[in-house]
């Protein structure tokens, strides 16, 4: 943010995420696809003569970054006034000091991945077998956690992390002559 503001910023927010999340899915009770992704970005948010732009990178080490700011306050000034966009009064911000709201399970990271497989599997045995015209169903196990940090050049800085889980299931049912009706289930939680 510094090196925004010394480039010719003249208000600042900038936003720092990093998540990851995990995937089973299964069809019939066998894994079909695994997915596991993970992601890193930084968001700025500049004020410059009276503009506003946006830029995002994934792209983090410092050389890169301080071209990126400068590209982004040397863009802004090319975009519409917009008098109205100002950061919040910096009265208006959270000061700390309220009950944590609880976001991140703390045993995120200990959830064993045959665990998560095992649930997507208990999931399809649930409907597996139950009528003869079930075709087919998938069930899926998701998990996925997240830290953001955000601080603005009038005063605000803070930070969250944050988990959920998911677990779903689609029923496809031979229908009458060539139909296929199918219907699903879907729930989330922050703990599992």
């Amino acid at each position: 943010m510094d090196y925004a503001l010394k480039n010719g910023c003249q208000a600042a927010k900038v936003s720092l995420y990093s998540g990851s999340n995990t995937s089973f899915e299964l069809r019939d009770a066998q894994m079909d696809k695994l997915q596991q992704a993970s992601e890193s970005r930084m968001s700025l948010f500049l004020y410059v003569d009276g503009r506003y732009g946006t830029y995002s990178t994934n792209r983090l080490d410092k050389k890169e970054l301080e071209s990126f700011i400068r590209n982004g306050v040397e863009s802004t000034r090319y975009l519409a006034e917009d008098e109205a966009r100002v950061l919040p009064d910096a009265s208006r911000y959270y000061k700390g000091g309220k009950p944590d709201l609880q976001l991140l399970d703390p045993q995120f990271s200990a959830v064993n991945p045959d665990n998560k497989v095992a649930l997507a599997q208990a999931i399809a045995e649930e409907a597996l077998g139950k009528d003869p015209r079930i075709i087919s169903v998938e069930s899926s196990y998701g998990d996925g956690d997240g830290f953001s940090y955000q601080i603005t050049s009038n005063g605000f800085e803070g930070e969250t992390q944050q988990s959920w889980y998911s677990l779903s299931a689609s029923v496809a049912v031979k229908g009458e002559g060539e139909a296929r009706p199918s219907s699903y289930w879907y729930e989330s939680s922050l703990y599992l």
